[in-house]
């Protein structure tokens, strides 16, 4: 099944309904609902999902907005899994908790998180002008990220720690709910989870309610800023993929409609299986005649 995720209009749509209406007439077999739908958007669109019975093939926390956040600065990073602030990580596990009990009650089966990152200097500007440069793969290019490799490692453990912790408490409540949680994999080098770090989750966490979500632009980018493999990443992991976000890159760039920008999407094709939740998630500022297109191109290639 290929769903497309309310992010496309969220953030624009006047009501539940308008939103439902924007999303539905794509033609898709479903949605994923997201962190920008406030609480009083989310209650109007419970009676019209349940009413006309619209597939919602995952949720992607915080959902709704944390009552606490406006809808102008609601994020999936709101809070932070990965702080060492006890109270911050508290209110992470709070609201995560919230959205575990969507999915539950709108018999969804996955939750999708960001958990954070290591307490650094993300440098991300240095990446980038490496990047648009061509010198990533440059003796200093190379020099500065794998030092930056390092310092990362260095100063993780703490950070991990704590979404270890704040991960077992969301297990116990997804085992009670019956609903998985996907870590998705982010695109900024200090970022939690890196390559090692997807594995230390699911090795801390085999036989729960914890798999790996698989972001293609993020995943994308990090092999053009020099961190990691996609590819491998893909291959390594996908005995433990829940489900993907799917998009086109152009350059540094993500979020664009599939087929518009320079992403090979044969890439993925080989670790997709019937069982996989495929989502299209694109910026508000791509057209619906994009969009529709970038469907098409996916269904063309099998993707579907």
């Amino acid at each position: 099944m290929l769903g497309v995720s309310t992010c496309w209009k969220s953030s624009e749509a006047k009501s539940g309904r308008d939103l439902l209406d924007l999303l539905l007439m794509l033609g898709l077999d479903g949605l994923e609902l997201e962190y920008r739908i406030p609480s009083f958007m989310l209650k109007e669109m419970i009676p019209i999902i349940k009413k006309r019975s619209v597939p919602i093939l995952s949720i992607h926390n915080f959902c709704p907005t944390p009552d606490i956040i406006t809808q102008d600065k609601a994020s999936a990073n709101v809070f932070l899994f990965s702080s060492v602030d006890k109270e911050e990580r508290a209110r992470a596990i709070k609201y995560a908790i919230k959205t575990i009990q969507l999915a539950h009650d709108l018999e969804v089966n996955a939750v999708i998180l960001h958990v954070g990152h290591v307490d650094m200097d993300a440098k991300k500007e240095v990446f980038v002008d490496l990047f648009k440069r061509g010198e990533i793969d440059s003796p200093a290019g190379r020099s500065f990220i794998e030092e930056q490799l390092v310092l990362r490692k260095e100063a993780r453990q703490k950070n991990l720690d704590s979404v270890l912790f704040s991960l077992d408490k969301l297990n116990k409540e997804a085992e009670k709910r019956n609903v998985f949680i996907g870590v998705e994999n982010r695109c900024h080098f200090h970022e939690i989870p890196d390559f090692e770090e997807i594995g230390i989750i699911l090795k801390e966490f085999m036989g729960g309610q914890i798999r790996y979500w698989h972001d293609v632009g993020h995943a994308s980018l990090q092999e053009k800023f020099g961190i990691l493999d996609h590819k491998e990443l893909l291959s390594f992991y996908a005995p433990n993929l829940l489900g993907m976000h799917i998009h086109d890159i152009k350059g540094d760039d993500d979020h664009h409609a599939p087929g518009t920008g320079d992403f090979n999407f044969d890439l993925i094709k080989k670790y997709i299986n019937p069982d996989t939740i495929k989502i299209v998630e694109v910026h508000p500022k791509v057209s619906k005649e994009d969009l529709l297109r970038g469907i098409d191109f996916l269904k063309s290639l099998g993707i579907e």
